[in-house]
């Protein structure tokens, strides 16, 4: 009989994974970097259990990206190194890579900045397919992640809807770290590697109420599925007045 396994989900918090990510930095800067020696940055003798599974939360989390046949730090992660502590852009990064994973994001777009009891979320990881004690480390490590949005002073606020910027237009001034989040939390969620999906505000209809695009990609999104995507719309854009 097969074992059950959970779904894919770090087993560590965003904090932890940054601190390994942070490691690799220190030694491949944005180098590519074999997964072997990833691994012995990390401090591991090879490619055992452990090391693998602190890889696959540092990809999961954004931290690492593929390229080539290797990974290397991203450009999200390495604002969150190098900028300022009392930056936006830090605090950007930081939430943006936080909920990255396709649980997390999923469970902040459902249940923002008041999340249920601990038993009623178990119990929705539970019907998700999780164990029950891979559930409590799932609790554990949401938690702490969510935990990043109010030390940062940071939340979500259905009033801010309207005003939140798109991924492609230019950064516009917010009134405060909260509306940064509000922007990073709403507007881009990129799943696992298999897919990944875009929900941001466009604009207004007749009644005054936003209206937002639904945009998903049944791969994971590359560059050229993008400039694809921009294709069209430019097209789209002149045939309407």
């Amino acid at each position: 009989m097969a074992k059950q396994r959970s779904p894919n989900c770090p087993q560590i918090t965003f904090m932890e994974a940054a601190t390994k990510a942070r490691a690799v930095y220190s030694k491949e800067h944005t180098h590519p970097a074999d997964k072997n020696v990833i691994a012995e940055d990390l401090g591991y003798k090879g490619l055992s259990g452990p090391a693998l599974s602190a890889i696959g939360a540092m990809r999961q989390y954004g931290l690492l990206e593929p390229s080539g046949e290797g990974l290397r730090v991203s450009e999200t992660a390495v604002d969150y190194f190098e900028l300022p502590e009392d930056s936006e852009d830090k605090t950007r990064a930081m939430l943006k890579m936080a909920f990255r994973p396709a649980l997390f994001g999923e469970l902040w777009r459902e249940y923002r900045e008041k999340p249920p009891s601990e038993s009623s979320l178990r119990h929705t990881l539970i019907k998700k397919g999780f164990l029950p004690k891979t559930a409590e480390e799932v609790l554990r490590v949401y938690g702490e992640n969510f935990k990043l949005v109010g030390e940062a002073d940071l939340g979500y606020n259905d009033s801010q809807d309207e005003s939140m910027t798109t991924a492609q237009e230019p950064a516009k001034p917010l009134s405060s770290m909260r509306g940064a989040a509000a922007e990073i939390m709403q507007s881009t969620s990129i799943g696992p590697a298999t897919s990944a999906s875009i929900s941001t505000p466009v604009g207004k209809d007749d009644e005054g109420r936003a209206v937002f695009a639904h945009v998903r990609f049944d791969a994971a999104l590359r560059k050229e599925f993008v400039t694809g995507l921009k294709k069209y719309l430019d097209y789209l854009e002149t045939t309407l007045q």
